[in-house]
Parts: structure tokens; C-alpha cells; sequence
């Protein structure tokens, strides 16, 4: 639909030619033909604004109202309609609001309305607006008053403030018709992350997984019926624009989902980075945050592993009983196709849930992942095992007849076990130089230069200890 509308003040005697040069065509999203947005984790937003705008010929200004308070001027770009040349625009997102009508108005002379406490009926004064930014000043007759008395009353409303934010653009079209044409801009202000849930079963060997991707606008603008992609990883800000580029570009279809994923979904690679389209067009009002369905995925096999690290001192300890220690617990599952995923995961919190003797859900911890391809590893640190209890006790310590800078060492790892089924304890040591492991009660493995991993079975209701002795040479 096209509205203009008339410069206050304007001369009837002007010109119609004039006249035509001081007008606005005004177009609102009611006018929206289309909507699209890609959105970054880095609060940073792609946004797509189709419209069809009956254009007349020659040079006109356009005010493209609710644009968001957040757009990137130098990012604004005008497309389609053959013949129409963007000559100027400016970005005007000082928005009416009683605010900026009263900080329009200093200086001016507003009316006061307060109601009579007996009749009942308005009582109306003039007073002049002194102040408004820290509380609002006025000049009432002789008397100088802050704060609100009454109700205010204005005359009118000043020219450059506009109900919502707006573009304004002066273009040059060469014929009179109407053009579909799309703006495309950058703005701050929408945000997504991903949120996971893992529920484990009760026998602790798969979980089910769920992904939800919060959606977030501090725009200053509602998004209506948009189509919605996301981005998963990192875009450095100066390369936004070859990156834009890519996304204008790049086919968006949705691939074969894999076991048990959303099946509507796309999910594919841009660059180096994910692009995820969301299945249906999504409404998402300013200062809202929306959760929308990524995936989801059952009986995924997951390893629970129980994680205890120590570095070894270079000197001898003082012969005292040793700390109490937990081991770590971590939960590990694979990305891969064969077991309910392999699409890559964006980075987000993974909440972990259990089921307790009653059957009750309950939550054991949370933790973020980084972007994980298909084909790798999630592996996540929950917390300590409080019914595991290790003491690492140095049983020896010598240096005497050994090289400069060289000591060994011997220690015994307890780990007791108060749980009702057997466990597999990590005891992962980190040494202080060049080591060799002269004696152990169970087989290491070399996980690291500085590093000897041993896997120590620990009977339920019992215990283990594992015993080695290392000799250390320390690099200078």
C-alpha cells in the first residue's frame, strides 16, 4: 500500500514537482512479501527484508519503517527493481515514546491535566519544560517544580521522531511501476546459543539427546513469520562480509537426517562454519527469547569413566596420611551416524539427568562443549564421585647414587569402592621430566610425553591399590 506523507509546514503555493521532492512513501512490514534471518552466536544478525513498493518515476524518498534499532548503516544494501538506484539513506531510530516527547519538548510549553479531588474534573495549567533527562523540570508560572504533577498534554508530535526504527532512503527509480525489492543489513542485537539435554538410562550405558537452539532479540524491532537460519561458529567481524556473500549464495536444503534427528532440519557446512535452517518460519518479538527444536536423538551409547590425575611432587612428601581425594567423573559419547548423530553439534550447555531409586528425574550437572564435528568425541566433565575415595601415599624417595637431577619415587594409589557395582578407576600421573616406570602392579600405557595412564578395577563394596615406582630426570 502506498501512504505519503506531507513535510509540516509546507507552502500551498509550492509547486507540485516541489512538492513531490519533500514527500515520503512510507512502507511498514505489513508490506512485507518475505523475511529471512541468519543469525550468529556473536550477537551479530543477517537480516532479509522483501517488500513490493509501487515506485514513481524519478527521485523519491522512501521511509522503510521497523528496521532494527541495531542495524549496521555501512551494511545496508537495496536490491531488485529494475532501474531503481539507491542514492542516500539514513537511519533514524529515535522512537516515540513519552521519553523522547518530553526531551523533544524542553523549552517549550506543554499543558499540565490534574484532577480536581472534589469534582473530580481536570484542572489544566501551561508550563514550560526546563529539563527532562534526570527527572523532569517544569516552570509553572512563578514557581520552578521537578517531577510529574499531572498528566502531560502536547500539541504535537516532533517530525523526527517515528513510531518504530527506521530507514529512510532517497532513490532514484527510471519508470513508475512496482518493484519487488528485498533490504538486506547487518544488526547487534539478535543472539543464539544451543542448550542440550542428556537424560541417562537406568543401566548407565546410553542416554537420549536433545538440542534446542534459544533464540534471542534485543533488536528494537519484532520479526515476524521469518525464516530463521543459524549459524554455529566463530565468524571474525572483518570477514562478515565474504561470509555474507557465502550465505547469499550457498544452497540451503536439508540433507538425510540421520537416526532419530529432526527430520525437517538442514544442517549443512558454509565455509567453515554450520548453517542450520529451521523447519517453519519463526515469530520472534523484541526483548523475547524463543526455544526452537534442533535434534533429537535416543539410545545413544555413552561411557561413563571415573578420573583421577595427579602430578607427581620432586621432592620427598612429609610421612603423613594422605588427603582424601575423588576421582572426576566424566561422561563420553561419539558423533558419529552409527550411533544417533553425526551431524556437527554447535557449542552450547549440556545439562546431564538421571533417574533416582523411584524412578524421579533428577539433574547431576552441566557442561559446555565446544563445535563438535561428526566423527569426534563429546566428552563432559560432570563433577567428583563422592563414593570413590582415593589416598596416594609415597611410600619411598631416594636420590642418593643416582645422576645430577634425577630421583625416583614409590607410591601407592588406594581407591575404596562404596558403590554396589564394580568400577574402572583412571589414574592418570603427570611427571616432572624424562620418567620410567620401574616397577607397577598394573600395566600403564604412555598417554602423553609426560604422562603414564594405568585403567584399575575396583571391586563393588571394596577396594584396590595400585603400586609403581618411577625414576624421574628432571631437565634443567
Amino acid at each position: 500500500m502506498r501512504r505519503w506523507i506531507w513535510a509540516a509546514g509546507m507552502a500551498a503555493a509550492m509547486s507540485a514537482a516541489t512538492a513531490m521532492a519533500e514527500e515520503e512513501y512510507v512502507t511498514t512490514p505489513e508490506d512485507q512479501t518475505g523475511l529471512a534471518l541468519t543469525i550468529y552466536a556473536q550477537g551479530l544478525g543477517l537480516v532479509k527484508d522483501s517488500r513490493e513498493l509501487a515506485l514513481i518515476e524519478g527521485e523519491q524518498a522512501i521511509a522503510f519503517e521497523g528496521v532494527s534499532a541495531g542495524l549496521i548503516p555501512s551494511s545496508a544494501l537495496l536490491r531488485g527493481g529494475d532501474g531503481v538506484v539507491l542514492r542516500e539513506q539514513n537511519l533514524e531510530y529515535d522512537v516515540l515514546s513519552a521519553q523522547t516527547l518530553l526531551e523533544r519538548s524542553i523549552g517549550r510549553t506543554v499543558r499540565i491535566a490534574r484532577l480536581h479531588p472534589t469534582t473530580g474534573e481536570d484542572l489544566i495549567e501551561e508550563a514550560e519544560v526546563l529539563a527532562a533527562e534526570n527527572g523532569v523540570v517544569l516552570k509553572i508560572g512563578d514557581r520552578i517544580e521537578a517531577g510529574m504533577p499531572g498528566r502531560l498534554i502536547f500539541d504535537s508530535v516532533p517530525q523526527d521522531l517515528r513510531p518504530r526504527p527506521t530507514l529512510v532512503m532517497r532513490v532514484q527509480a527510471a519508470t513508475s511501476a512496482t518493484n519487488a525489492l528485498e533490504l538486506s543489513y547487518l544488526t547487534e542485537g539478535l543472539t543464539w546459543r544451543a542448550d542440550y539435554a542428556a537424560e541417562l538410562d537406568p543401566d548407565g550405558e546410553s542416554l537420549d539427546l536433545s538440542a534446542w537452539a534459544s533464540l534471542g532479540n534485543t533488536t528494537g524491532t519484532d520479526f515476524a513469520n521469518a525464516e530463521v537460519q543459524l549459524i554455529a561458529g566463530d565468524v571474525r567481524r572483518e570477514a562478515m562480509k565474504s561470509a555474507v556473500q557465502m550465505l547469499e549464495t550457498a544452497p540451503v536444503a536439508a540433507g538425510a537426517a540421520p537416526r532419530a534427528m529432526v527430520a525437517d532440519m538442514g544442517e549443512e557446512a558454509v565455509g567453515d562454519v554450520h548453517l542450520y535452517t529451521l523447519p517453519r518460519p519463526v515469530t520472534l518479538k523484541n526483548r523475547q527469547t524463543k526455544q526452537i527444536a534442533l535434534m533429537s536423538s535416543s539410545g545413544v551409547p555413552v561411557a561413563r569413566e571415573y578420573l583421577y590425575e595427579h602430578w607427581l611432587p620432586p621432592g620427598k612428601q612429609r610421612a603423613f596420611e594422605p588427603p582424601v581425594e575423588h576421582p572426576h567423573v566424566r561422561l563420553s559419547f561419539e558423533n558419529e551416524k552409527s550411533a544417533g548423530l553425526g551431524e556437527a553439534l554447535p557449542a552450547g550447555l549440556v545439562r546431564v539427568y538421571e533417574r533416582d531409586s523411584r524412578g524421579r528425574i533428577q539433574f547431576t550437572g552441566e557442561r559446555s562443549i565446544r563445535h563438535t564435528p561428526k566423527g569426534a568425541a563429546v566428552r563432559l566433565a560432570l563433577g567428583q564421585a563422592f563414593d570413590l575415595t582415593i589416598r596416594n601415599l609415597q611410600t619411598d624417595h631416594r636420590q642418593q647414587a643416582l645422576p645430577q637431577r634425577t630421583f625416583e619415587s614409590a607410591h601407592e594409589v588406594t581407591i575404596e569402592n562404596a558403590k554396589d557395582e564394580d568400577v574402572t578407576v583412571t589414574v592418570v600421573e603427570h611427571f616432572p621430566g624424562d620418567w620410567t616406570i620401574l616397577e607397577e602392579s598394573h600395566v600403564h600405557e604412555k598417554s602423553a610425553a609426560g604422562q603414564a595412564r594405568w585403567q584399575v578395577p575396583v571391586p563393588a563394596k571394596g577396594a584396590a591399590t595400585l603400586a609403581f615406582r618411577v625414576q624421574v630426570s628432571r631437565p634443567r
